[in-house]
C-alpha cells in the first residue's frame, strides 16, 4: 500500500483537484481512497483485473462524488466578509463578533437539549446528517427535521434581537 501510495498518489490528487476544485478538499479525498482501497484490497486481482492505477481512479472517482454530493447537502460557509458589502465588513469587528457569539450562545441555549445537541454535531462540528443519525440511532430524517426546527427557533431568537438593537 506504500508503494501504491508513493507512485500513484500525485496522479490521484490531481484528479481529485481537477474535479473538485479545491486543493485540500482533493487531499481529504485521496487519504479516503487509500482508506477504502485498503478496506477493499481483497477485491483487486492484480493478474486478472484493471491496472492499480486504474483501480485508484476508479475509487477516486467515486470518492469525488461522494465528497460534491455532501457538500451540495450542506451550504458552503463564508471564510471571509465580502469587500464591497460594508454592513458585512462593519460585523467582522472583535466588538461585534463577541456580541454576536452571546447572542448566538443564548438562542441554543434556548432551544431543547435535543435540538442544541443536533445543531453542535451537525452545524458546529460539520458532520453528515447520516453519521450523526447512526450515531443517535435515529432516522436521518429525524435528524433534519430537528435541526430545521432548532435553527428556526433560533432565527426567530436572532430576529428579535436585531429589532432590539
Amino acid at each position: 500500500m506504500a508503494a501504491a501510495y508513493r507512485d500513484h498518489r500525485s496522479v490521484l490528487v490531481g484528479k481529485a483537484r481537477a474535479m473538485l476544485g479545491d486543493a485540500g478538499l482533493a487531499e481529504d479525498a485521496v487519504q479516503e481512497v487509500f482508506l477504502r482501497a485498503w478496506s477493499a484490497c481483497s477485491s483487486f486481482d492484480p493478474a486478472g483485473g484493471p491496472p492499480l492505477v486504474s483501480w485508484l481512479l476508479t475509487i477516486t472517482r467515486n470518492v469525488v462524488i461522494d465528497t460534491a454530493r455532501a457538500r451540495a447537502v450542506r451550504p458552503r460557509l463564508l471564510r471571509t466578509a465580502p469587500a464591497d458589502d460594508a454592513d458585512r465588513a462593519a460585523a467582522s469587528s472583535a466588538t461585534d463578533a463577541a456580541t454576536l457569539r452571546s447572542v448566538l450562545l443564548d438562542a441554543l441555549a434556548r432551544v431543547s437539549e435535543e435540538h442544541r445537541d443536533i445543531v453542535l454535531k451537525t452545524v458546529v462540528h460539520d458532520r453528515s446528517y447520516a453519521d450523526v443519525a447512526a450515531e443517535l440511532d435515529v432516522p436521518v430524517g429525524t435528524v433534519k427535521s430537528r435541526v430545521h426546527y432548532a435553527l428556526r427557533g433560533m432565527r426567530g431568537m436572532l430576529d428579535r434581537y436585531e429589532l432590539a438593537s
